[in-house]
């Protein structure tokens, strides 16, 4: 165990809560072994190499405390001297004696229990026995954290490096950091691109490694270098027949209407016959093509059948009279026609590659990188120019189809085909009280409960936690929390975490760029971490207004934007 850090001992308990205790130092004491804190606060503590200088009191250090059979440790969160006044009395009475009086000062930590270290050092998360008042603190030095660390990463897959203990990597567990989701929160400008960039450029390292980023800013494009395949929005498509009968009745169907049922009704009517009646789908031999069965058929016909419904006429006793579906579908086809006739769209309603059946394997490979003769780890899908409205359908469908297809691949052959999902910027798209982001969002709460048991994994990427979908947040098993300053924020994360470790939240504000606290199911116990830097960086670095001000008046290209504005492209 850590007889040696052991033997230097700090101070008592002297406070004990639910989440929290609370250590007084003791000053330093001559009789040996060498125990107490000097105003310093720094320590020499007994190692394999001589004594090694230890910082006493730093926010994100540890200090173990004695337990019957073994020690619990804690992570320091805050610190706080008080100087205790010299009453009157106790002035007279010096003066009397001719007595000089020293200021009385007392020190004091504030922890919150980690875990527990046996006689035998093995480490166990969380605790099933706290301490009482008067249990001796000891000081805790870096071999042990190391040790601690290198026993619970199954890997050599680190972060970083431990900002307190800088020559120590930050080594975790990457398959319970994915498996069990993540989230990566922290205010604009805290480093979340950085952070994103670092890690997906560290999977990158796995000879088969499979990831998907969602890319809203456009920041990605180049930081993945020929490992990435980066789908612009003028390339992308999503065609309509790859999306299940709910996703397209959210295109075409108002719910509220009065109408809804029967326009819903016909729909699935219409929709199961233009499956089945396509010639290439007959060739398929699929013993029963069902509404939702990904493949092609012919919208335009579909949707004039549905004319013909809305405007048709039938023979009447006393001549024709109109149909028993006249005008039920004339809001339906104003909806639809909209958005066919938006070119926005055109990547869903107009596919020009996969407007087969049979290309849905083209389309499938070039998701996940897997295109014939070209194997990719990394799939940026850059949104940056697709509007707000066909964003949400489109993540949506991406989502879905990533999860129907590890789902069919672990029923084919018995195990998983393991995927990796970063949404960026996902309160956008994500969000609880959006209702056009429904879509995506139930799509990904879908794989927040169950991807796990299918080897698909989601990563959320956000700047405000409180509009992210509070069902996905709470299937994450693990986070990367940078500098949240905003206190509903921190107040937010601080209930998303576990009782045990919700004082750490204290620290988000005092992060600095780049560096980040992990808590959670991939690290033993929580770390605060500086994030190695991405080589290459993504395109977020802030605009230099002084730099950009400070150079020669220049003529403005105005026709140059405005064209490519218009043009959609650049």
């Amino acid at each position: 165990m850590t007889n040696q850090a052991s033997a230097y001992r700090i101070g008592k308990v002297v406070g004990v809560t639910g989440d929290q205790v609370f250590v007084s130092l003791s000053d330093v004491d001559d009789v040996l072994p060498p125990s107490g804190v000097p105003a310093s606060m720094s320590v020499d503590i007994p190692s394999e190499v001589g004594p090694t200088p230890l910082v006493i009191g730093q926010p994100g250090t540890f200090v173990m405390v004695s337990l019957p059979a073994g020690y619990l440790l804690c992570m320091v969160t805050g610190i706080d001297m008080k100087e205790d006044r010299i009453s009157p009395t106790e002035i007279k009475l010096a003066d009397q004696e001719s007595v000089a009086l020293l200021d009385r000062v007392s020190r004091s930590l504030s922890t919150v229990p980690v875990g527990t270290l046996d006689s035998k050092g093995t480490f166990e998360r969380g605790t099933d026995t706290m301490p009482t008042v008067n249990a001796p603190v000891f000081a805790v030095d870096g071999a042990t954290i190391d040790r601690i660390y290198a026993g619970y990463a199954e890997g050599d897959f680190s972060l970083g490096a431990l900002s307190l203990i800088p020559g120590q990597a930050a080594k975790i567990n990457l398959d319970a950091f994915l498996t069990r989701h993540a989230a990566i929160l922290g205010q604009t400008g805290g480093g979340k691109s950085w952070t994103v960039a670092s890690i997906v450029q560290k999977m990158c390292a796995f000879p088969q490694s499979t990831i998907v980023l969602f890319d809203l800013h456009g920041e990605y494009g180049a930081t993945f270098g020929a490992c990435a395949d980066v789908i612009s929005a003028t390339d992308l498509e999503l065609p309509y027949w790859l999306m299940n009968s709910e996703e397209l009745l959210g295109l075409m169907v108002d719910r509220s209407e009065s109408a809804a049922p029967n326009q819903i009704a016909k729909f699935k009517e219409l929709l199961q016959g233009a499956k089945e009646s396509h010639a290439e789908n007959t060739a398929l031999g699929i013993p029963k093509i069902t509404i939702d069965t990904p493949v092609y058929f012919d919208f335009n016909r579909l949707i004039n059948a549905f004319r013909t419904l809305d405007a048709e006429m039938v023979q009447g006793g006393r001549g024709e009279k109109q149909g028993p579906l006249f005008g039920q579908f004339t809001r339906l086809l104003m909806r639809i026609d909209s958005r066919m006739n938006d070119r926005r769209y055109d990547l869903i309603f107009n596919p020009k590659k996969y407007s087969t059946s049979a290309s849905m394997d083209d389309l499938f490979r070039r998701l996940l990188g897997e295109t014939v003769g070209e194997s990719k780890k990394v799939v940026v899908v850059d949104l940056s120019s697709v509007p707000f409205d066909v964003r949400a359908s489109v993540i949506s469908l991406i989502l879905r189809c990533l999860f129907d297809f590890a789902y069919w691949y672990r029923r084919v052959n018995k195990k998983k085909y393991p995927v990796a999902v970063f949404a960026d910027e996902a309160h956008i798209y994500l969000n609880d009280r959006d209702s056009s982001a429904e879509a995506a969002r139930t799509s990904a709460e879908r794989i927040a409960k169950e991807g796990r048991k299918y080897g698909i994994s989601l990563t959320v990427i956000s700047q405000r936690p409180r509009e992210v979908s509070s069902t996905i947040l709470s299937q994450c098993g693990s986070f990367l929390c940078l500098r949240i300053s905003n206190p509903d924020d921190q107040a937010y994360v601080r209930n998303l975490l576990p009782d045990s470790v919700r004082g750490i939240t204290a620290m988000f504000s005092t992060l600095r760029r780049g560096e980040a606290i992990l808590l959670g199911d991939s690290v033993m116990m929580p770390t605060r971490i500086r994030i190695d830097p991405p080589a290459p960086a993504p395109e977020s670095d802030d605009a230099s207004f002084a730099k950009a001000w400070a150079l020669a008046p220049a003529d403005l290209d105005m026709k140059a934007v405005l064209t490519a504005w218009r043009n959609q492209s650049a």
